[in-house]
């Protein structure tokens, strides 16, 4: 069966093994675990990010080609489901994973008032980076390391399975890119610069995956500012098995 892992955000990064890395995580997880918690109520509230959701889901279908009856997606960090929404109807099953319980009981009760059936699209609560083999089958800048997170997610990949990662492209300056995020939500944002294609390139490549693809997905506005937005993708290689 095709499958595909959408996860929608990255992190600023560490030496591998620092105690720093370890400390950096737990605090950016259990911050924003703590914020979207008390805020999930208010995410379906905003038109402006229905519109995004449907220009990111609408980015992600022409970056793969999803099948109605194969496709099975894992939609990581899915917050309310406004993505996942979007790739329904495209795929044949779709989980959602938050570290926000708040976030996915909002996700499972908009399932249910749709009358979508569980075993074609639900979520659940928990932490793939730290707990592995959960499940079968993916914004990343609320974590703090890029290259950890990504690691994660594509050993949760089939061989032939894909990576969708949607997020802010870097702006021109340092300036914008600082205003991007109000300092409120500076303690739950590690990259709140956006990235490069360069940085995001590394981050597939250290993961094993290949075939990497970087595009422009939509054009938005966040807090007042333009910004741009990219959807990345990489594919986790079919090794042939060695002849007995």
């Amino acid at each position: 069966m095709a499958e595909c892992h959408c996860p929608h955000s990255c992190p600023h990064s560490h030496p591998h093994g620092s105690p720093q890395v370890h400390e950096d995580q737990h605090s950016f997880k259990e911050l924003n675990k703590h914020y979207f918690d008390e805020h999930a109520h208010l995410y379906n509230d905003h038109p402006d990010a229905h519109e995004l959701a449907r220009r990111l889901g609408a980015a992600m279908i022409n970056a793969y080609p999803f099948e109605e009856d194969s496709t099975l997606v894992l939609d990581y960090a899915c917050g309310t489901g406004s993505i996942s929404k979007k790739l329904s109807v495209h795929a044949k099953c779709i989980v959602g994973v938050d570290i926000s319980q708040s976030m996915v009981d909002q996700y499972n009760q908009s399932v249910f008032n749709q009358g979508i059936p569980s075993e074609e699209m639900r979520a659940v609560c928990c932490d793939l980076t730290i707990a592995p083999n959960q499940l079968d089958g993916m914004n990343v800048h609320h974590f703090p390391s890029i290259e950890d997170v990504t690691k994660a997610l594509a050993s949760y990949l089939k061989p032939g399975g894909s990576l969708l990662v949607a997020d802010l492209m870097k702006p021109s300056s340092a300036e914008s890119a600082h205003a991007l995020f109000p300092t409120g939500e500076h303690n739950i944002v590690a990259h709140n610069g956006g990235f490069e294609e360069v940085d995001i390139k590394a981050a597939f490549e250290g993961a094993g995956l290949i075939n990497f693809s970087f595009m422009t997905a939509c054009k938005a506005k966040k807090h007042g500012h333009p910004v741009q937005l990219f959807v990345a993708s990489g594919t986790k290689e079919i090794v042939a098995q060695e002849a007995n």
